[in-house]
């Protein structure tokens, strides 16, 4: 309660640091204190009897981490400064960061949302991967909450864990292209017709017909237009992020599901 209150203290008075840092979301969010956070390892994993299978697992998701960073530290291609120990990349003030569409989305569709429901499918993926990096790492959204995060069997199960999340009150977010977004339409039909508020952002990109293809295309979003959501589309990452807090702030607002897309 004390955190909540000093937080809409700080809101209140336009102040940009929560916690000694600048977060990814401004005067609102932040890291948990060190004390709440939940760190991998291999101890904690041993104990909830992952055994050596999971070990290694974790072996190879350090060795993946250092080479994210090792990458990260080459290329330079942005004026930002990493936290060695989140992982979370933070602008200090008046820096610029180079982003594209798929983390101008994620950033409005974590500080908006309750929950969401992922599966990876290209070229959607750094969507999902962005927003259960940031849940993993204890970053709190708008609500002072972390966004729960739950990648599921396949983009079928992703709507259906929405659509179930939606009728218990949840306003949740999902991310989505092309085949994937196609398995999803049954329960888009439920959802609209139940009028439950809900963003789904979609990385548009061409339908497998003859071949696989990972073209650009609006085939693929084209297809859902009988579903009755709201549908909303950006021909630039500036405009990602403008309409991806429309698509937010309007489903809340009005009780329809919007479906945000882009060229993936």
């Amino acid at each position: 309660r004390s955190e909540r209150a000093a937080l809409r203290s700080s809101m209140g008075q336009g102040v940009t640091t929560l916690r000694g840092m600048t977060t990814p979301f401004g005067p609102y969010g932040g890291l948990l204190p060190e004390q709440e956070r939940v760190v991998e390892s291999s101890e904690r994993l041993a104990s909830l009897g992952a055994g050596a299978a999971a070990d290694i697992e974790y072996e190879q998701f350090l060795r993946a981490k250092a080479v994210q960073r090792a990458m990260f530290k080459a290329e330079n291609k942005t004026i930002v400064a990493q936290c060695h120990d989140t992982d979370i990349i933070t602008t200090g003030a008046g820096a610029d960061a180079c982003i594209d569409g798929n983390q101008a989305a994620a950033h409005v569709a974590y500080a908006l949302s309750d929950i969401a429901f992922i599966y990876p499918i290209t070229p959607s993926s750094p969507m999902g991967e962005m927003v259960d990096e940031w849940a993993a790492q204890g970053l709190l959204n708008c609500y002072g909450q972390r966004l729960s995060v739950t990648e599921m069997q396949s983009e079928g199960g992703a709507a259906g864990a929405l659509h179930g999340a939606l009728k218990a009150g949840a306003f949740g977010v999902t991310f989505t292209a092309s085949q994937g977004l196609l398995l999803m339409i049954p329960n888009m039909f439920k959802i609209a017709g139940e009028l439950l508020p809900c963003v789904m952002h979609v990385a548009a990109r061409a339908l497998a017909g003859q071949s696989l293809s990972i073209f650009g295309d609006h085939s693929d979003v084209m297809a859902c237009r009988s579903t009755g959501w709201a549908m909303l589309a950006s021909e630039s990452v500036e405009m990602v992020q403008y309409h991806a807090l429309i698509a937010h702030l309007v489903s809340m607002e009005r009780r329809v599901p919007v479906q945000h897309f882009f060229d993936g």
